[in-house]
């Protein structure tokens, strides 16, 4: 049977795709650390010498490595952190998977472009404007440069069913809408908010692909298909749970202590070529994580009724 190793099975992504591919005819290896609970594998991708060990032990055939420090202002409060996990474990990660026989396909973002040129194709000229894209960059080449049989694809900004609420970029922001006190959100930047439950579905058919043909490699890019800002994003969670966003004012210039790109919008034309596209709308997919994420929004003093 097929072994999928997933790295950072306890964040937002990797619990999807362990939701997903349980589903599947496949064993599952998935991997944590900090949250790792029983049926997990504590493993730190920071200690190499780990790392080696556990993939020379359980022998991966798939390896999905959705581990990584993923908040641009923390990357930037603690470089060294961001490097270690995001450049150097996916190195050493890498050369063990290609020591042992396993293929990588290394969960990346659209940081690692500039925003001045959407829509970006999988070739486009990278120019990161943070260094958490910087990090995700340098993680890509050494991801590809360990394998040329390897595979990225990069993604947008996440949401998803949460056990936190700081745990999606989106999601988050219902922060705002627990309290009417008065605040503001960026309607300067345009992102492409994607539900990683549409993420799973679509790996799902690109490792099986990849065990079928064993085509599967290089830059790839997946994505939602709508494209607003965070306030917009705001309004439309608002709507959703019937509540009042006329609290919170547009902001429309960037104050983030990172830099943030303006409109990283991705090309989905390589896997649109292999007829993997996105099946859920922002509307469906926010239904979709609300009605997963009863805990979370209750600290926060929220409910959602799935209607």
């Amino acid at each position: 049977m097929l072994k999928i190793m997933i790295t950072g099975a306890t964040g937002l992504l990797g619990r999807a795709l362990v939701e997903r591919f349980a589903d599947e005819a496949v064993t599952v290896l998935a991997c944590g650390y900090s949250r790792a609970e029983a049926g997990m594998h504590r493993l730190d991708l920071t200690d190499a010498q780990a790392v080696s060990q556990f993939i020379q032990t359980h022998r991966p055939d798939v390896i999905l490595h959705c581990a990584a420090e993923r908040r641009p202002d923390a990357s930037e409060r603690d470089p060294s952190a961001a490097k270690a996990l995001n450049l150097a474990a996916t190195r050493q990660l890498a050369m063990a998977a290609k020591a042992n026989g396993a293929w990588v396909c290394y969960i990346s973002t659209d940081y690692v472009f500039d925003g001045t040129s959407p829509d970006y194709g999988e070739e486009a000229q990278t120019n990161p404007l943070n260094f958490y894209g910087e990090t995700k960059r340098q993680g890509e080449l050494a991801l590809l440069d360990a394998s040329g049989d390897f595979a990225v694809l990069r993604l947008p900004i996440l949401y998803g069913p949460v056990e936190s609420i700081e745990e999606s970029a989106v999601l988050v922001m219902l922060k705002l809408l627990a309290t009417q006190t008065p605040s503001s959100q960026d309607d300067w930047a345009v992102r492409s908010p994607t539900s990683t439950l549409d993420i799973a579905g679509a790996l799902v058919k690109l490792v099986a692909r990849q065990q079928r043909l064993g085509d599967v490699a290089g830059i790839y890019h997946f994505s939602g298909s709508e494209r607003m800002t965070k306030y917009q994003m705001l309004n439309k969670m608002a709507e959703l749970l019937g509540l009042s966003c006329r609290h919170v004012s547009s902001l429309s210039s960037p104050n983030d202590s990172a830099q943030r790109p303006k409109d990283c919008s991705l090309s989905m034309a390589r896997l649109n070529s292999l007829a993997i596209k996105s099946e859920i709308d922002f509307e469906q997919g926010v239904k979709y994580s609300l009605s997963r994420s009863g805990d979370a929004l209750a600290k926060i003093g929220l409910a959602f009724d799935m209607k």
